[in-house]
């Protein structure tokens, strides 16, 4: 939309709006204005089916309830939700206090929900849209314009034990990632996150990554896998931090697993970004493909570093859009095994300049590093 935020706080109103719809078993909509979100955020409930028409604005500080604008507030599993873009949108109200982490749409324990063309505006510093602990879901044509340029504002983040979810017509521009898939507190212990399908996807990030898998060293034994992503064009906006593409299994040593996850036809730019890295880095990961992607941009570093990985498949194209980089030092892989990548090496002009092969069937004990084998 959006329209001006509203001075007067209408959480109180708006939530008996949506409460006497779902006792009532009705499809409710938000009205068209700027609604103050400044006690709390919203709650919906099972069956629900809310069509946003107007913009919610969250506008509660640090210590106030939930960050959410809209979320499952019962602290119960829920069922069978569904949100409906009606033109407004889930905002950040610029009044933000200093360490406010504010979200937008969180769709927590609940299974069997639909979210269509819902839309975030900033300034949101927390994420624009949270899938947590959900499973059963679609997701279609959301427009994600969520985030700062912070740790914490990302776009369309899942978390925790998500399962059977699919989606398409995605677009992103984030502060902090844009894509994520995490297991990385104590409220993801033992979490296990499988099935999850997205298509067709424009995932832009002022910093840090256009996707990110990452586990932490407090999560338990918990598993990130089969996820298909396909269709994607992201980039680093700004920087001056950013990686496209990360997977970090930092919780390797208590059991965590990121195992099976396929990327095809994807175009992940390093942009703007300026620290020395790799456009793709991964650590610890079992059974990665990577089909017919680009990866451009590398900044002093390589275009994919592998740490311990095994069964690394990837195919496609890297573009080394610096000149003057060494052509010696495209992939670096440490200790890994059982891998296969094939690239095509080209100019930032798209000239074809040579290729990289790098296959091995069993497990290296040293650091490997790669450069062109051809013209």
């Amino acid at each position: 939309m959006t329209a001006p935020m509203h001075s007067t706080d209408m959480t109180a109103n708006l939530q008996q709006l949506l409460d006497s719809a779902a006792a009532k078993r009705v499809p409710v909509a938000i009205p068209a204005g700027g609604h103050r979100l400044l006690a709390t955020g919203l709650g919906y409930a099972s069956n629900a089916r809310i069509t946003m028409v107007g913009d919610l604005y969250n506008d509660h500080g640090p210590l106030v309830g939930t960050h959410y604008c809209l979320t499952n507030r019962t602290g119960k599993r829920l069922s069978n939700v569904t949100v409906i873009g009606g033109g407004g949108s889930f905002t950040g109200a610029t009044s933000d206090p200093a360490g406010a982490t504010r979200k937008g749409l969180g769709i927590v324990g609940t299974d069997g929900f639909t979210v269509l063309r819902a839309r975030t505006d900033g300034p949101l510093t927390g994420f624009g849209m949270e899938v947590k602990n959900s499973s059963g879901g679609y997701l279609n044509g959301l427009r994600l314009y969520s985030g700062v340029n912070r740790p914490g504002a990302d776009g369309l983040h899942f978390f925790g034990a998500c399962a059977r979810i699919s989606g398409s017509d995605i677009q992103v521009s984030s502060g902090d990632d844009a894509l994520s898939f995490t297991a990385e507190n104590h409220e993801s212990i033992n979490s296990m996150m499988r099935r999850i399908t997205l298509t067709n996807m424009t995932l832009d990030s002022a910093a840090f990554s256009s996707i990110k898998f990452f586990t932490s060293t407090t999560t338990g034994k918990a598993e990130i896998r089969d996820i298909r992503l396909s269709g994607i064009k992201g980039r680093i906006t700004k920087g001056p931090t950013g990686c496209p593409l990360a997977m970090q299994n930092n919780g390797v040593n208590q059991g965590c697993v990121i195992d099976n996850i396929t990327i095809t036809d994807a175009d992940l730019d390093f942009g703007a970004a300026t620290q020395s890295g790799p456009t793709a880095f991964l650590t610890d990961c079992t059974n990665i493909t990577l089909r017919n992607v680009t990866l451009r941009g590398r900044r002093n570093g390589q275009f994919i570093r592998a740490i311990r990985c095994r069964g690394l498949k990837v195919t496609g194209e890297v573009w080394d859009t610096l000149p003057g980089n060494s052509m010696n030092d495209l992939l670096q892989l440490e200790q890994c095994g059982k891998y296969d990548i094939r690239l095509v090496v080209r100019s930032a002009t798209g000239a074809r300049i040579g290729s990289v092969h790098a296959v091995n069937n069993g497990t290296d004990t040293i650091i490997r590093r790669f450069g062109i084998t051809g013209t």
